[in-house]
Formats: structure tokens, sequence, C-alpha cells
């Protein structure tokens, strides 16, 4: 695969601060605004969903979960609009020392080489309480769910795909994301095969500038309880057109 520099694999051990980054960035999403009502009451929910989650695929052999470091800031919190709870589960270092700010997933395309070779030897899992869904909206988790399974049956069944790609929004603007996101085109491009993502408008944007091409779009709506809700695009990167 291709050099990780500063990157590293994500192991167990960087489960309980993987959930305060997910949540610290993604509350930027419209897709978290939209399914995740709750959050700034039950905060304490979202960062324990995201660590399930975060466990759940560094465990699975078909991905690959890649963390980016930086120093620790003490007052990483207040430069995110989600709620982060001091007594979330995570102990902050000393200033300066170096913390997980960064993180992407891809899955593999299936027959891939590679599947199982990005698993970390270390077994040492927090031990994480049951997650009681506080803080989501249950119908609009299940029509997320529909939109999301549908638009990856239809387009994700011969290709890799890129699952999630976030950063702490106190270490913003420092390369984190790109180098993040670099590293999956690097292994496209080396192993010459597509890769597809999901992405609200705020991320289409960011993939378009990287060489995605535009699949198609689908609304989310809740009916009328939100009218409104959001647009989810579906785009791809083809490693033929020679970006």
């Amino acid at each position: 695969p291709p050099s990780f520099g500063a990157l590293h694999l994500a192991t167990p051990e960087d489960v309980l601060r993987l959930g305060v980054v997910y949540t610290a960035a993604f509350r930027y999403s419209e897709q978290f605004i939209w399914e995740r009502p709750y959050h700034s009451k039950y905060p304490q929910d979202t960062i324990l969903s995201f660590r399930h989650e975060v466990t759940t695929l560094i465990k699975d052999p078909k991905m690959i979960v890649l963390v980016a470091v930086d120093k620790y800031e003490p007052d990483e919190s207040s430069k995110t609009d989600a709620t982060i709870p001091v007594d979330n589960g995570w102990t902050p270092p000393e200033k300066g020392h170096e913390v997980v700010v960064g993180i992407a997933v891809w899955q593999l395309e299936p027959g891939c080489k590679r599947i199982g070779h990005f698993q970390p030897s270390s077994s040492n899992y927090p031990d994480l309480p049951e997650y009681l869904h506080r803080d989501e909206n249950p119908t609009r988790v299940q029509i997320i769910q529909g939109v999301y399974g549908e638009l990856e049956h239809e387009y994700f069944h011969h290709a890799s795909a890129m699952e999630r790609t976030a950063v702490h929004p106190a270490y913003w603007r420092r390369g984190h994301g790109s180098t993040l996101a670099k590293w999956g085109l690097e292994l496209t491009k080396m192993d010459q095969v597509n890769q597809a993502v999901l992405a609200t408008s705020m991320g289409a944007d960011l993939f378009k500038y990287m060489g995605f091409k535009p699949l198609t779009e689908r609304e989310i709506n809740g009916g009328e309880e939100d009218p409104t809700g959001y647009t989810i695009a579906a785009l791809e990167y083809f490693v033929e057109d020679g970006n």
C-alpha cells in the first residue's frame, strides 16, 4: 500500500478519543444535524454511538481505518459546536502531547487481495456501555438508512468506497483531511480500482475538487415533520480518467 507517512492505522486504544473527534467534526454535517436533533441534550449518547461504530469498523477485515495526529490543545472543545462533556470517558494528555485529530475509513472492493491486511494486532478494546439512541430521531435514521442502502447497492458493488472522513475542528486548515483523502486515492490508483463515496453538499464539493465525478443526488426529507431535509450525492473517482 502507499506509505502511511504521518498517518497510522487506528487501534483499539484510539476508540475513546475517536468518539470525541467524530462528534466534534460531524456536528457540522447536514446528516448529523438532521438525524441527531437531541445531541445537545444527550451528548454522551452521540460520543458513545461513534465509539461503537469505530470499534466495528476497526474490527472489520474489509475496512481500512487511518488516523491523523497533532499536538493536543486543551481548549479544543471550545472550537466545535458539538457538546463534548468533560467526563466523556477519554482522559486528555498534557498540552502539546500527540493525539488523534482526524480519521478516514475505506471499504475495500469485493475480492480485494488486501482484505484483512489492515487490522491492528492489539485487541484491547474498551468496554463500552449500551448505546441508547436518545440523541437520534428514529424515523429519520430509518429514512437515511433506506436511501443510503439503495445508493450503495446501485453504485458501490464494483468499487472501493470512502466510508468516513472527519477532522476535529480545532485542527482544521492544517492539511489533515487532504492528507487522509489523498492516501485513499493513492491506493485507488495503485490498485486500479475506482472509489465511490456518499456525501452531503459540503463534502460533495470537496470530493469534486479532488476529482470525483457526480453520479446522482437524492433528496432526504421527513415529510411534514421536516420538509427541508438535505441532499445526499453519490460520487465516484474513475482511475481510467488519469486524474
